[in-house]
């Protein structure tokens, strides 16, 4: 059943840690490309225990743009970063996008993830490098491996409707939908730290019953100036203790859906 949602703002998600290299020219994509968007937005960077100007360098950029700086005073991991993000996006926006900040995921999709959720078709809109017409540009062999590992497990364990990239960082989410996944997990919607949390989160959605959408689009791995954070054994290892902890959990049973304001009244930032 389509839930069309009106979106007047969009809060854009930057978990960012030792950027400085590729988040000054991430921020001034966005700045570029949100200009002739029809809806407000604010960035939200989540600046998690950096030792380098990545905090310095969202504080300039608010002198010229609408962004919030989040700091943790020292490194918590991308799990935390993210849910940081999203708990203090799904307040300022009707839709939250979610982007990686080293410059590889191109703002100029978020138009498109948005209009899906303001037609009602999606809670959750995935830009997936698995969709016929995506372009995969610069990704290492071994992280296009361990992202079909994941589908193909997935798909076999834990299947998601509609759903085959199950580990990349760029989506948008409802925030009515953020809301209710608060609202019945508790504010520590996320256990895991390491990059098994973007897998934990969708796993989250599909318990609360999140209607779930891919659309294709270019990742371009090649613009990426800094070097990755993601340790690949740790991860895999982390993706299986997130399926044990979900494997056995009911989707809950739909109940009459409360309004943004109701949600965000009752849960406040």
């Amino acid at each position: 059943m389509k839930t069309p949602t009106t979106v007047n703002e969009v809060a854009i998600v930057l978990p960012a840690y030792n950027e400085e290299k590729d988040l000054p020219v991430l921020l001034e994509n966005i700045r570029e490309k949100m200009a002739d968007m029809p809806f407000k937005y604010t960035v939200v960077v989540v600046d998690d225990g950096s030792k380098d100007r990545t905090a310095e360098i969202a504080r300039k950029a608010a002198e010229t743009m609408p962004l919030k700086l989040i700091q943790h005073e020292v490194n918590k991991g991308l799990g935390e970063g993210i849910q940081s993000g999203l708990r203090a996006g799904w307040h300022l926006g009707d839709v939250v996008v979610v982007m990686d900040s080293d410059n590889t995921h191109n703002p100029v999709y978020i138009q498109d993830m948005v209009k899906v959720i303001q037609e009602g078709d999606a809670d959750v809109v995935i830009a997936s490098r698995f969709q016929a017409s995506s372009v995969v540009q610069g990704v290492p062999f071994f992280r296009q491996v361990l992202s079909w590992g994941c589908f193909l497990m997935m798909k076999s364990l834990l299947p998601y409707r509609n759903v085959r990239d199950y580990s990349t960082g760029f989506r948008a989410y409802r925030s009515l939908t953020l809301g209710r996944l608060i609202q019945n997990a508790g504010p520590r919607f996320l256990v895991e730290s390491s990059f098994a949390c973007m897998l934990e989160l969708l796993l989250s959605l599909r318990w609360i019953g999140a209607r779930a959408v891919e659309i294709p689009y270019t990742l371009r791995y090649d613009l990426k100036v800094g070097v990755s954070k993601m340790r690949i054994m740790r991860t895999i290892r982390r993706y299986f203790n997130v399926i044990g902890r979900y494997w056995a959990k009911d989707v809950l049973p739909q109940a009459e859906e409360p309004t943004l304001h109701e949600l965000r009244a009752r849960l406040p930032a």
